[in-house]
Formats: structure tokens, C-alpha cells, sequence
């Protein structure tokens, strides 16, 4: 099978005190209906129609649950516990069947609105395997006028507002190195200033005080680490609408029903 290895994780269960356990009650997020069909196999079809797709492992939900479907799914991973982990066994079960590709893509089980144009854009902005991780972010002006009240979070830089994406990728022995600095980014993802403390404490005040550049994040890893990041600027804001909150679940609900009708 060509094209490149792929993670889609998928292993978010809300607990009681997060805003979509009323809808899931403990069910896995990925797996709520929306428009016809699991939340996952939006995803799963979106990737399996891009032709730059190749293998796919589904990390976090145990086959026999899992509903949704593609020929490209060649394994399932339980859930490891953390997104970290959950990366760390995806990438494991490829090697276990086959060398990895260069460039592994890993992409979140819960951004039902991608489809394989938007996929195979993303592919074609990587370009370079010496690449350690191509990090795609929104930003707010393509995010909130394609998406107008999604109550999406952003990060504030010196001279632009992003939103995290969740589709990336990586060269798969990035993630063997520094795993401690991995988990610890990942643990924070939804807080900046945490992750920007890891990376030192001058990078903590800048982007506190809305003083810190991209470029500069891009440059401190690189320096720092030893890891080679590129922040790709996404056109698509579909690559950073997750489903976190029961608004954004309404709002893909109306897109994809729109979209099938």
C-alpha cells in the first residue's frame, strides 16, 4: 500500500466533568453519530479517498467497538492512557508490521469536517523528511470566518493569533527522542504558556506579554533540542476544528448534514 503511514488517535473518553460526557456517558468521543455516520469515519474516509494515505492504525479504541470502517485501517491499538502514550503504541504497531514510512501523519480522531483535498494539502506542504515534525496551525482570521462562534482557543504570538491543528506530521524517530519533553508538551497541549515554560522560561514571559514569534519556537527546538519543527499555517480551518465542546459538536453536526443532504 503506497503513500504514508498514518495514526488517527482516538482514544477521548470524556469524564463527568468535561462538557461532552452528557452527550458520550462514557463512550469513547470519536464514536458519537453525526450526520449518519461515527465521528470517526468522517476521518477515516477523508484519509482513506487522499491518495497520499497509505497504512492506518487507529490508536486508543479496541477493534471490537470500533464502528467505524475503512481498507486502510491495518490494526487498532487500545488506549495507552495519554496522547503521548497513545502516539508511542501506534507508532509500535506499524514497525510491527513493516518498516515505517519517512513521514508518518498523525491525525485526531475528532475533526470530522476534513475531507481527502484538504488531507492531500496538508501532505504536499512537507515536503522534507529532515523534517522532524511539520506542526499545522489556524489561523484566527481563517478560523473565526469560516467558523464564527466555535469558541475555539488561540494562541496569542507578537504578530499572529493561532489555533493548534490536529493534523500533523513527523518523523517517526522524533518521537524516541526527548520522550520526556514530548510528554510533557502534549500533557499541556491545551495550555501555552505551560508548554512555552518547558522551553525555558524567557519563552514563558514572551508569549505571556504576546512578545514571542514563531520563528523563535521554530529556532529554540532546533537549538535547544535538537528538533527540527515547522509550524505550516493551514488555509483549511477544517485541519483545527475539533470537537471538545457540545457548540462544535452542533456545529459539524450542521455542517456534515448539510454536506450529505
Amino acid at each position: 500500500m503506497s503513500g504514508l503511514d498514518t495514526l488517527v488517535l482516538a482514544g477521548g473518553f470524556p469524564t463527568p466533568e468535561e462538557p461532552l460526557y452528557a452527550f458520550t456517558q462514557g463512550g469513547a468521543k470519536v464514536l458519537l453519530p453525526l450526520a449518519g455516520k461515527p465521528m470517526l469515519q468522517w476521518v477515516l474516509d477523508a484519509l482513506t479517498d487522499a491518495p497520499g494515505v497509505g497504512r492506518i492504525v487507529v490508536v486508543g479504541l479496541e477493534e471490537q467497538v470500533a464502528t467505524a470502517t475503512s481498507h486502510k485501517v491495518v490494526a487498532y491499538a487500545p488506549n495507552a492512557g495519554s496522547l503521548f502514550r497513545n502516539g508511542v503504541a501506534g507508532l509500535a504497531k506499524l514497525r510491527e508490521l513493516g518498516k515505517l514510512t519517512p513521514q508518518v501523519i498523525m491525525c485526531s480522531g475528532d475533526i470530522p469536517l476534513i475531507n481527502a483535498e484538504m488531507v492531500e494539502w496538508g501532505i504536499a506542504q512537507c515536503p522534507d523528511p529532515g523534517v522532524d515534525l511539520y506542526h499545522f496551525d489556524v489561523p484566527s482570521a481563517i478560523m473565526e470566518t469560516r467558523f464564527p462562534g466555535s469558541r475555539r482557543t488561540f494562541i496569542h504570538f507578537a504578530n499572529e493569533d493561532l489555533a493548534g491543528g490536529d493534523f500533523h506530521i513527523i518523523a517517526p524517530d522524533v518521537v524516541d527522542r526527548h520522550a520526556d519533553l514530548w510528554n510533557d508538551l502534549l500533557n499541556n497541549r491545551k495550555n501555552a504558556l505551560k508548554q512555552a515554560l518547558r522551553l525555558g522560561p524567557m519563552f514563558f514571559i514572551k508569549l505571556a506579554l504576546h512578545r514571542l514569534r514563531v520563528e523563535e519556537l521554530e529556532r529554540r527546538a532546533l537549538r535547544g533540542f535538537g528538533i527540527h519543527v515547522r509550524v505550516i499555517r493551514s488555509k483549511y480551518a477544517e485541519l483545527g476544528m475539533d470537537v471538545d465542546k457540545p457548540v462544535q459538536l452542533e456545529l459539524c453536526r450542521r455542517e456534515l448534514e448539510a454536506r450529505a443532504a
